[in-house]
């Protein structure tokens, strides 16, 4: 784990985990919008699918950060509705933590 990051990017799977990607929109959508702030708390490549992906735009210029998409909301609240706390998923605890942070 890098100093002043809340993820291990330094996996052996190169492979792109859902939960990363989640990870983004979670962020976003609690108003983690801030480049620096999310590229501290998501990997970067997640991001990048983010973005690619139309889940979240881009900032514009100084004022606006990173943005999340009608199609990136719709993905976190359905992911929400399935692993949030009280559904008694506990095999979803620990994507709810990867996700989350908490």
């Amino acid at each position: 784990m890098q100093a002043g990051r809340f993820f291990d990017e330094s996996r052996d799977d190169p492979e792109l985990p859902e939960t990363a990607v989640l990870r983004v929109l979670w962020m976003t959508a609690q108003g983690m919008v801030w480049p620096w702030l999310l590229q501290s708390m998501c990997r970067r490549d997640a991001i990048k699918h983010a973005l690619q992906a139309e889940l979240i735009w881009a900032p514009v210029g100084d004022h606006l950060g990173y943005h999340i998409t009608d199609e990136g909301r719709r993905r976190i609240m359905a992911w929400y509705q399935d692993h949030r706390p009280g559904t008694g998923a506990d095999e979803d605890a620990d994507d709810w933590r990867a996700v989350t942070m908490r």
